[in-house]
């Protein structure tokens, strides 16, 4: 197994993806994948060619950063926003409330 994760999403979400990665190295498996399944769908933006805009939106979205991105990529636009925003929308307001996991 691996020794550690990297996932741009941690920049918009970094206690949910410090609590999956502390969760799972102290056994406590299926609290990891509780918060895990939710993120899912939000690590999945990670996997796109347009990622870094992805990402950058997610953080905007969050609270952390903003989404400008510098050329040649671009912001997004139109029913592309329209299905990502969805996406982190959704997780946001179904974000999870984390266990006490700082001390693992």
């Amino acid at each position: 197994g691996a020794d550690g994760w990297v996932a741009g999403l941690v920049c918009a979400f970094p206690a949910e993806t410090l609590a999956v990665y502390k969760l799972a190295k102290a056994g406590k498996i299926a609290e990891a994948t509780e918060i895990y399944r939710w993120f899912m769908p939000l690590l999945e933006l990670d996997i796109h060619p347009k990622l870094v805009q992805y990402i950058k939106f997610a953080e905007a979205k969050a609270g952390i950063g903003s989404e400008t991105v510098r050329k040649p990529r671009l912001i997004l636009e139109g029913e592309e926003r329209k299905r990502i925003e969805s996406i982190i929308d959704t997780g946001l307001k179904n974000r999870p409330t984390l266990p006490v996991f700082h001390s693992l």
